[in-house]
């Protein structure tokens, strides 16, 4: 089975896929991206990964256990695409690459789980194509935008600030923009997607966890309990001016409504 997680960035994307990382029957990569090369070449899918390569370097690691300094990520990051395109290749040779071949170097890859696939919050944005597909498990998370929105501000103004994407992300109406261009994407696929809302998480994470768990066939028991923090919640009352709080309930005020976070 394959698991994509998408979501608009800071709505928790990321601890889903540490949540999916410490689970034994899951074996999930880390914005690698790949997924959305699907259908390609595999000439245009290894073009693809190694851009992808050039421009993550080590500001991440692809796979999660290969975390540490940027030195570190940087070559895991190489060795790891060396390994996938080489597996890849034996896969499926000059042949399209499908949703098959990618499952099957992903067990080579993470051997012993149930589970395989990949975290990145744009897979969202690319919904149209991933919901034709019949063999994917599409979980999308979303979150109060005025939380979202300060916690990217925060990220535009230090880690990301020298990020060539960023300058899409740097305002509180852009983010409350793409936030509801999310929401809808969301929204029109919702019967082909799982949908976890974050405060839904944070506040019964049993429950949400059972769902996600019986979407992908796998234990409710294998996630940590102990990686979930509602202390989050509500943080943007000290993160946003009254300007861009009043910027954001401008832009996403009735989308905001529609989902519940202003009754």
């Amino acid at each position: 089975m394959i698991l994509l997680i998408g979501g608009h960035q800071r709505s928790g994307t990321t601890l889903l896929q540490t949540l999916c990382h410490l689970h034994p029957e899951i074996g999930l990569t880390n914005e690698f991206g790949n997924f959305t090369y699907l259908g390609h070449s595999f000439n245009e899918y290894a073009r693809h990964v190694w851009t992808r390569w050039r421009r993550v370097q080590g500001m991440l690691a692809f796979d999660v256990a290969d975390s540490g300094s940027t030195q570190r990520m940087k070559f895991k990051n190489l060795a790891f695409i060396v390994r996938h395109l080489y597996f890849l290749r034996q896969q499926c040779g000059g042949t399209a690459v499908t949703p098959a071949a990618l499952e099957a170097i992903y067990h080579r890859m993470f051997p012993g789980v149930k589970v395989i696939g990949d975290k990145w919050p744009h897979y969202l944005y690319r919904m149209n194509k991933f919901v034709k597909e019949d063999d994917l498990v599409r979980l999308v998370i979303y979150r109060d935008c005025r939380d979202v929105a300060s916690s990217t501000l925060v990220k535009a103004r230090t880690s990301w600030k020298n990020s060539d994407w960023v300058g899409n992300m740097d305002t509180a109406e852009k983010i409350a923009t793409r936030w509801v261009r999310a929401i809808e994407i969301m929204e029109t696929h919702a019967d082909k997607l799982v949908i976890l809302q974050y405060e839904a998480l944070m506040h019964e994470p049993a429950k949400e966890l059972q769902r996600i768990s019986e979407a992908i066939g796998v234990n409710p028991a294998g996630f940590p309990p102990d990686m979930i923090d509602p202390g989050s919640i509500g943080k943007y009352q000290k993160g946003l001016t009254p300007e861009e709080l009043g910027t954001i309930l401008k832009v996403a005020g009735p989308t905001m409504e529609r989902l519940g976070y202003l009754s």
